[in-house]
């Protein structure tokens, strides 16, 4: 397959790239440790004994060497760079060193570069391990070994290095100073805010600098927590203010809405450029910072794509240094779930209900299901004989009694449920030497569901290295592999698909039938779609399909099998042009390809129903013959391609005057971007997978409409039908765009802060009015750091004071097909023979499309009191979002009924807080807090929305309601109910006070109420969100939960209904209107029995069902995990060659408390319905971390 083959390329390309800079950076990273101890050595001499010890050889001329002696010649295990630097000392050579061989040159005095070799301590003399030592405005860099040991090369004297280490203050020293004895300041409490480092995707920005909201997280916080899923989100929760992910609906935004039509979820970088791939490619365990940037100071250089703010990754890179191995090991188990919050109702309530219901029912009669061949229940059976005299009343309640007695919900808990299992390897190994640095690592995971027949692996693969070419060049080139393959059943069965009384399985476990069958669409069960069994056997006899349905049986002959495929590269390389100037050329290519196969098997349910009507007969024998459909199994293949390319080029400014008062630092470039989405539905029918033979089928036959060849004995209610375009189909989506931008920061004293950036974005989305085309994005900003000031030097215990504002635009970019030309989709039409090719206007011209465009105002405050014991942030933000795009209805003789177009205004207005605190810390017990506040307020200020058409129109009105002037996106409205008349009907309270229904049509009308008859409850969406999360330290363990809390929004509830038979129905509802006086001791409506005096359409029970009295306080607490962690002594670790040994054992999701009702999980219900699903049940993971 040529699918096949694309796969296996870009697999052997990732492994030869891979394998190409793994080499050449190996190659110049083992050289052996050097011993020498002499005097009067050499300098010939001390060559030989390198050569001897180790796989070096070098290359000089003889005359400039033959009178050198060696100075210092001492060495224990030292690298042979710190022996060469220290052995040369002030002689005129200079020394190269390439893969395995030193040159040895003359020594120049114009010699601008040189290699640097230092050692940092703590206060105490002691040497620090593992700090960073970066070279400042680069990607180079390298990590102190264990005697605080770092070495650099090739480095301009007027070059800065900076030392970072958490629980130290970050150092920054020119190459020239004295780098034999690094001391750096410790922090009291272990916290080093003093610099932050923030990560934009075009620049690094410090503390200092920043005057944007930005909220960031760190590797060792970001750990915190095991990413379980491989979902690198989870560990984000209530960690970052403003940031709101919730993992049960997988809901995530960065201060609110503010679109209706367009993207709205964040934009994610990944190492600098934006990705359009599946964030399951994104190995959790492979971050090292996360940045959120929420403002427009902070994230407008984003232009067009930054309204919903910016998450900012970036991951590992190698350090220098011998070869590390890190390595992680999860496995989790999740009980299967069960459903104490769904409320299922009992199988003896659902009968009796059931009962009351067909009773009422004047046209339930057994006419009504033998006529139409259809399947009656055990208890339609039974009424049906006490309608009919057989039975008596007494007789009729005692054999619905019975059964109602057995109830098959656990069974089918138990075979359709099971517990889940998750399983993760990760591991990573890197190194490299001060002019090459490498990274490999992978992740593979191993997933199977709490559902049966669903599954899911996932095997990722990244590389990092980077390469100092010379001393002008730099070069960073990072890459990810991504495979995948899960599979899910085509049909879950769901717990309404029998009767709630029916056996699933024998006592051998063989699959048994239920009464119901599979609907025309494949979508649930009805009783349209059911089979008499005995028609079913006559049927089975002449040569036709079992057409029961066997749930458990079903469930495995058809599944959807999804395999993934991505691959994502990017590269970037530096050249310095000045000392304070240098540009980048880099850019990000990824291709991600999906393969969705949907294969159903001959003898599953769809095809049985399929190949029964689609049947003809012999007219000699009667027997059945498959002409139109051939026998086999169907195979559907949607092959779905995303390829997308960003290429960049940027000049990138550094400057500080001597004294370093003034400091200039920014970016300016333009950006290419391309994405393409494109997908190709095909499907065979009589496919066999032994042979990999089809048959091909006449699509035009199979929709001519006539008479059944087995009318007699198939029911001609839900008659399944085949829709071409459910098996063929190609779409094609291209967007590109064309950036020009400038960001900029001025720095003064590093005590005030000016910046600036604006951004042209241009797009084949939009149309060619230049008004529109060319407006561009821009952002200024500016901050006070108060604490410098001298003034403050009095207020000791105050460590950090800022004031920073900001105002900017962004904008955002729309889904929806639109723009300059009439955009169309192409069809064929069956119904006429030939067949007829035809187009639907997706969207008409519109030459005034333009972006949407979000104003923000912010106002922060960030502090650190008694030497960062308690520090944090405060924001204030103001985001107006205006030109929203929108359905807007059109003049009906245009040939079209809406189009789309820039029709809204949205606000949203919210205050963050972000504060850390150590509350305790001793040698050897420590307490730390941290809490996150988000609180959202939003608004829809102005709105032109497109009137409903076709089956929308009919829908009662409150179910229409979507976005209304001065209310927030997810407005929730209810009517003001009032109880039943003496008739039994629901009636409200109108605008005026007045008790009524809501409609009194016969069939019912939208054109007796408004939306001014409706109360506004509240909004779905949570307003506030916190995150409490404690850290303790006791010795070698560790401990840490986290609390969530989401409140300030409201949920609809479901209403107890008699004419709710299935497993929804509440119980509450046995106690419905039955006679006149009943309204007084009930509220709940009972049957509409048309004709009678007492009837109600549809449209007036929504009084009832859309009740002020159904809709809830959403807000709870839970628990989401608690982390215990043991290190292991570096002693023991030390014994097996490992080190940084810890197991940790987490608990997710395992307690929770909702505020009006726990027996509602607010998690898992749609609020604007009240529709349930499942909630996450607890997960126990363990896993193991170590290097070596």
């Amino acid at each position: 397959m040529n699918y096949k083959r694309g796969i296996l390329m870009k697999i052997h390309l990732v492994c030869a790239l891979m394998g190409a800079a793994l080499l050449q950076s190996k190659a110049s990273v083992y050289g052996q440790l050097i011993n020498v101890n002499a005097k009067n050595l050499s300098f010939k001499e001390l060559i030989q004994k390198i050569e001897s010890q180790s796989n070096y050889k070098f290359v000089y001329e003889d005359q400039l060497i033959r009178n050198l002696k060696a100075q210092n010649v001492n060495f224990e295990q030292k690298d042979v760079r710190e022996v060469l630097s220290t052995s040369l000392g002030s002689l005129p050579i200079h020394y190269e060193i390439i893969d395995n061989t030193i040159i040895l040159k003359r020594g120049d005095s114009q010699q601008q570069t040189k290699d640097i070799v230092g050692f940092v301590y703590d206060k105490n003399g002691l040497p620090i391990q593992n700090a960073t030592v970066r070279v400042k405005g680069t990607f180079r860099g390298s990590a102190t070994n264990g005697q605080g040991r770092f070495v650099l090369g090739m480095l301009p004297d007027e070059k800065y290095i900076e030392i970072l280490i958490l629980g130290y203050h970050t150092k920054e020293l020119n190459v020239s100073s004295n780098l034999s004895h690094i001391v750096l300041e410790q922090v009291q409490y272990a916290i080093d805010e003093s610099v932050v480092i923030v990560q934009t995707g075009y620049r690094a920005l410090t503390d200092a600098q920043l005057t944007g909201a930005v909220a960031n997280i760190n590797q060792k916080d970001y750990d915190q927590r095991v990413a379980v899923s491989g979902n690198f989100l989870e560990n984000l929760e209530g960690k970052l203010a403003g940031l709101v992910y919730n993992p049960q609906s997988n809901d995530l935004s960065i201060r609110g809405v503010s679109t209706f039509d367009a993207v709205r979820k964040p934009l994610i970088v990944l190492d600098g450029f934006p990705t359009e791939i599946d964030i399951q490619s994104i190995n959790p365990n492979d971050i090292v910072s996360v940045n959120v940037l929420k403002d427009a100071a902070a994230a407008s250089i984003y232009g067009s794509r930054a309204s919903n703010g910016v998450i900012v990754i970036e991951t590992k890179r190698g350090k220098t240094g011998g070869t590390k191995f890190n390595l992680r090991a999860t496995t989790a188990i999740q009980p299967r779930p069960n459903f104490d919050h769904m409320n299922y109702a009992s199988a003896s309530a659902l009968t009796s209900i059931l009962k009351d219901n067909l009773l009422a029912d004047v046209g339930g009669v057994r006419a009504n299901y033998t006529g139409k061949l259809m399947a009656s229940t055990p208890v339609h059976d039974a009424v049906f004989d006490f309608k009919e005299g057989k039975i008596t009343q007494a007789e009729l309640d005692e054999r619905v009694a019975t059964i109602g007695s057995y109830d098959n919900l656990e069974e089918y808990r138990k075979l359709f449920y099971r517990n889940a299992l998750t399983n993760q390897v990760d591991f990573d190994l890197s190194g490299g030497s001060e002019k090459n640095t490498y990274l490999l690592g992978g992740n593979y995971l191993t997933e199977r569901g709490d559902y049966v027949a669903t599954d899911n692996k996932r095997i990722l693969l990244n590389f990092a290295s980077t390469h100092q070419l010379n001393r002008l060049m730099h070069l960073d080139f990072k890459g990810i592999y991504r495979n995948g393959k899960n599979n899910n059943p085509y049909r879950r069965v769901g717990v309404n698909d029998f009767q709630s009384y029916e056996r699933l399985i024998d006592d051998h476990g063989n699959a048994l039938p239920v009464v119901w069958g599979v609907d025309a669409y494949g979508s649930g069960t009805s009783r349209f779609s059911s089979i008499m069994p005995s028609n079913n056997d006559l049927n089975i006899e002449k040569g036709l399909y079992d057409q029961l349905y066997y749930p458990y049986a079903d469930v495995f002959r058809a599944n959807i099998g999804q395999t993934t495929s991505s691959v994502r590269f990017q590269a970037r390389l530096n050249t310095k042009i000045t000392s304070w100037l240098n540009f980048d050329l880099g850019g990000a290519y990824e291709d991600q390809r999906n393969l969705i196969s949907t294969l159903k098997q001959e003898d599953f349910i769809d095809m049985r129903r399929i190949m029964n009507y689609n049947a003809s007969k012999d007219p000699a024998t009667g027997q059945a013959v498959f002409s139109k459909l051939p026998k086999g199994d169907l195979l559907s293949r949607d092959n779905e391609s995303m390829k997308s390319y960003t290429v960049r080029g940027q000049f990138n400014v550094d400057y500080a005057s001597i004294s370093r008062d003034h400091q200039l630092s920014g970016v300016f470039g333009s950006e290419m971007r391309r994405i393409e989405n494109s997908n190709y539905l095909t499907s065979v029918f009589g496919y066999d997978g032994q042979t990999l033979i089809y048959t091909p089928i006449d699509f035009v036959g199979l929709a001519a409409t006539g008479p059944l060849a087995f009318g007699n004995t198939l029911p001609n209610t839900g008659v399944p039908f085949i829709d071409y375009r459910k098996y063929f189909g190609e779409n094609y989506d291209d967007r590109r765009f064309v950036s020009f931008y400038a960001d900029g920061t001025y720095l003064y004293k590093n005590r005030y802060a000016l910046t600036g950036s604006i951004r042209t974005d241009q797009s084949n989305l939009f149309g060619t009015d230049p008004k529109y085309r060319y407006k561009p994005f821009y952002s200024i900003g500016a901050n006070w750091s108060m604490h410098q000031e001298e003034f403050m030097k009095d207020f000791n215990w105050v460590s950090l004071l800022k004031i920073r504002a900001a105002y900017g635009v962004n904008g955002n970019t729309p889904t929806s097909a639109n723009g300059k030309y009439m955009i169309l989709s192409s069809d064929l039409n069956f119904t006429y023979s030939p067949s007829v090719k035809y187009y639907d206007v997706l969207s008409p011209e519109n030459s005034s499309m333009r972006w949407e465009r979000t104003a923000t105002s912010n106002v922060g405050l960030d502090f650190a009191l008694w030497n960062y014991r308690v520090s944090g942030s405060l924001d204030y933000y103001h985001k107006k979002s205006s030109d929203v795009i929108g359905l807007l209805s059109s003049d009906p003789t245009s040939g079209f009924n809406s189009y789309s177009a820039n029709t809204a205004t949205i606000v949203n207005n919210g205050f963050e807080m972000q504060v850390t605190s150590t509350n305790i810390q001793h040698a050897s017990f420590s307490w730390k807090t941290q809490l996150t506040g988000s609180f959202n307020f939003n608004k829809v200020k102005e709105v032109l929305t497109a009137q409903p058409t076709g089956d929308a129109a009919m829908l009662p009105l409150i179910s229409q309601v979507q976005y209304v002037a001065d209310r927030p996106i997810g407005a929730l409205y209810a009517y003001n109910y009032a109880g039943l008349n003496e008739k039994g009907q629901p009636e409200i309270i109108d605008k005026k006070g007045k008790r009524r229904m809501v409609s009194t049509s016969g069939g019912g009308s939208n054109s007796e109420i408004t939306i001014d008859d409706m109360l506004y409850m509240g909004t779905t969406t949570p307003k506030y969100v916190m995150g409490l999360n404690n850290q303790f330290s006791l010795g070698q363990f560790d401990l840490s939960f986290l609390l969530m809390y989401y409140g300030g929004h409201v949920m609809r509830t479901q209403a107890p209904d008699p004419n709710v038979t299935n497993r929804s129905f509440m119980e509450e509802g046995l106690n419905y209107w039955k006679k006149t006086g009943d309204e007084a001791t009930t509220d709940i409506p009972g049957f509409a029995e048309i004709g009678k005096p007492n009837y109600f359409n549809t449209y007036a029970k929504t009084g009832y069902t859309y009740a002020n009295k159904f809709v809830k306080k959403a807000d709870f607490i839970r628990l989401r995990d608690i982390v215990l962690t043991y290190r292991l002594k570096e002693d023991f670790s030390n014994r097996f060659k490992l080190s940084n040994t810890m197991l940790r054992f987490q608990v997710q999701n395992p307690l929770k408390y909702a505020f009006s009702d726990n027996g509602i999980d607010p998690d898992a219900i749609d609020r604007a319905t009240g529709k349930r699903s499942l909630p996450r049940q607890a997960m126990y993971s363990i896993s193991l971390y170590t290097n070596f």
